[in-house]
């Protein structure tokens, strides 16, 4: 699927290495980055019960493997009755 807007903030480097843990989510479908001893990113995905996850090296070149992993586990989560349920959920609550 191809995204014209970039819809998950991956920060740089320098975010994780610092320390910093980043949580967001997109229309139902939650993550979360954290990183592990200045050596990997745990990266979460969750909605539902369903809870996803992948470790990516603490380099520079993974933050484009994170944005590219949510935006693959966002097209898996899409065929989900979850986002189903919450997208009709918001064209009710937006009618």
């Amino acid at each position: 699927m191809d995204y014209s807007v970039k819809d998950f903030y991956v920060p740089t480097i320098t975010y994780f290495t610092s320390g910093n843990k980043l949580t967001g989510s997109r229309t139902g479908m939650n993550y979360k980055m954290t990183p592990i001893k200045d050596k990997e990113i745990l990266v979460q995905v969750w909605y539902g019960p369903m809870n996803l996850e992948q470790t990516f090296a603490m380099e520079k070149e993974s933050m484009g493997q994170i944005e590219s992993w949510l935006y693959g586990q966002y097209d898996v989560y899409l065929k989900t009755p979850q986002a189903k349920d919450y997208r009709k959920k918001e064209k009710q609550k937006n009618a």
